[in-house]
């Protein structure tokens, strides 16, 4: 497949509607299309009609009508349709997800139904000739820990996907993103207590420190990035080096994770209140409270899985990056693509999220 300076390359990005995707879709799409780093996005979508899609579509018009967006059905589960999402494109990026929409996650072998979704994109992908192959990835805990936890399957799983990919495509590169700031969302990161206190719950001790970032945004900067000037408080890009744009010649087979400068658990609070002049403070709920919570919303299935995760957190050497799995002298996130991830601090206020 040749590709030309004026005309951009296509990507195809899987999840376009979800939180990673839509960010990758809009950082795309922030490039002048003159530019010769920029992209035609073909957004992949399982219906392309949904009220999620059509959302899409109102933020970019302009872009639909010139055809440098486009919207293509696609089902990770269904291979043949994810050849014809692929079909011509230069590029892909590819997410995969622990949940089904709409489905409880009853036994762990009900998780494997990723493993199954990530060998479809990686089959796509290999019969369509994809020349440069971006994946959503996180680091295999299971090694991380020395075998002690071997059931955080919705890590493990998608670096197998990861190794796969490496192992079957002709140029991969992997983003690993830390802990979602997405996360506080939910009842067992954050909830308000009787007396209006902000409460952030994680169990795990409050000096431990982890990485986070922003899903929704973060992710699009380091496979996509933007161009032109942008606000100081939100600087990570100027000129288009992130990885589609640096090539496959220069990422392929890096792993690049996409992770704030680690802050502690215990800091969350003076940072909230800081910036939402709210009191809050952390106060973690017990692992078993933890476990139950999450097994209530997302299934039986996954209360192990989300229990060890938060188990290897709080044993995780701190001197590490990316859930303790990296030192910081192996992330050469800044050193090829000038990027850095969202701190706290511009989550709350890019996302405007006053609490729960």
């Amino acid at each position: 497949m040749t590709t030309s300076t004026t005309t951009p390359r296509i990507i195809a990005v899987l999840g376009a509607t979800g939180n990673q995707g839509s960010g990758v879709v809009r950082a795309l799409l922030q490039k002048r299309p003159l530019n010769p780093a920029s992209f035609s996005v073909r957004a992949v979508t399982r219906d392309p009609s949904s009220p999620q899609a059509e959302r899409l579509r109102a933020v970019y018009p302009e872009e639909e009508v010139s055809g440098r967006l486009q919207l293509v059905p696609g089902n990770v589960y269904d291979v043949t349709s994810l050849e014809h999402a692929f079909d011509g494109v230069w590029g892909v990026f590819a997410v995969t997800n622990n949940r089904i929409p709409g489905q409880l996650i009853d036994t762990e072998e009900d998780l494997e139904h990723e493993l199954v979704a990530g060998r479809n994109i990686v089959a796509a992908a290999k019969v369509s000739g994809v020349r440069h192959f971006v994946i959503s990835s996180l680091p295999n805990l299971a090694d991380a820990s020395k075998g002690r936890f071997q059931k955080v399957f919705h890590f493990d799983h998608k670096f197998q996907i990861e190794q796969l990919a490496k192992s079957e495509l002709i140029a991969v590169t992997a983003l690993r993103p830390g802990l979602f700031y997405t996360n506080v969302q939910w009842v067992q990161y954050c909830r308000r207590n009787e007396n209006g206190i902000v409460r952030f719950c994680p169990p795990v001790p409050g000096n431990k420190t982890a990485d986070w970032t922003d899903p929704s945004y973060d992710i699009g900067i380091y496979a996509a990035g933007t161009l032109g000037p942008i606000p100081q408080s939100t600087l990570v890009i100027s000129y288009g080096i992130e990885v589609f744009s640096l090539g496959p010649e220069k990422t392929a087979s890096k792993v690049y994770p996409v992770v704030s400068s680690k802050m502690r658990f215990a800091d969350l609070p003076a940072i909230f209140s800081t910036v939402r002049y709210q009191p809050a403070i952390f106060d973690p709920i017990s692992l078993d409270d933890w476990g139950a919570t999450v097994a209530r919303t997302v299934g039986k299935g996954y209360e192990e899985d989300i229990r060890q995760m938060m188990e290897w957190i709080a044993v995780a050497p701190d001197e590490k990056i990316c859930y303790g799995t990296m030192t910081p002298q192996e992330d050469c996130s800044w050193a090829d693509l000038r990027v850095r991830a969202s701190t706290f601090q511009e989550w709350l206020r890019r996302s405007g999220w006053q609490g729960p």
